[in-house]
Formats: C-alpha cells, sequence, structure tokens
C-alpha cells in the first residue's frame, strides 16, 4: 500500500499504513491481554436461575398420584373429616412456631 502524506502541522514524515495498522494491532493486542490477566471469570446467577435450580431439586412428579387425588377431589371423596382435623392441627403448629 502506498504512503499517506501526513496532513497538519508537526507531522513532518508520511505515515505508512501497514506500519501504523502494525502498531495498533500490537497495542490492541497489548491491552486485551492486559484487560484478560486483570480480570478473574465470574459468574452471576439470576434469581430465576437459583428458581430454577431449587425446582430440579425435587423429586420427580408422581403423576398416578395426582391423577387418583383429582378422581378423589372430583367425586367428592377426597375430603374427608380426619383430613380436615389433620390440615387444621398442621395449620395450627405453622401459625405457632
Amino acid at each position: 500500500m502506498p504512503d499517506i502524506s501526513s496532513i497538519g502541522p508537526g507531522s513532518p514524515e508520511p505515515l505508512n499504513r501497514t506500519s501504523t495498522n502494525a502498531s495498533f494491532r500490537e497495542n490492541g493486542a497489548l491491552q486485551e491481554k492486559t484487560a484478560v490477566n486483570s480480570q478473574a471469570d465470574r459468574v452471576e446467577l439470576s434469581d430465576h436461575a437459583r428458581f430454577l435450580d431449587r425446582l430440579r431439586q425435587f423429586p420427580e412428579v408422581r403423576m398416578d398420584r395426582i391423577e387418583r387425588i383429582r378422581q378423589a377431589i372430583d367425586d367428592g371423596s377426597y375430603e374427608t373429616d380426619e383430613k380436615i382435623e389433620v390440615a387444621i392441627d398442621r395449620l395450627v403448629e405453622e401459625l405457632i412456631r
């Protein structure tokens, strides 16, 4: 590539585009390398990611049991006096703690 004449005062000699580009590449690489060395890798997890991780820790869903309970609710046999008493006792325990 041909030399480019300098423009303006204080530039007595023409600029050589290839040497200028090479020095920019070297300086850029040096700055990039310094930036990489001065920063440590780090990971930030969002609240959404933490929530998904907690969900993955739960046991698998037992669809057969869910379907049995849904059917019992539909036919009216799920809510018994005994189950209501247990639910009330557990609620009271939670409120006392």
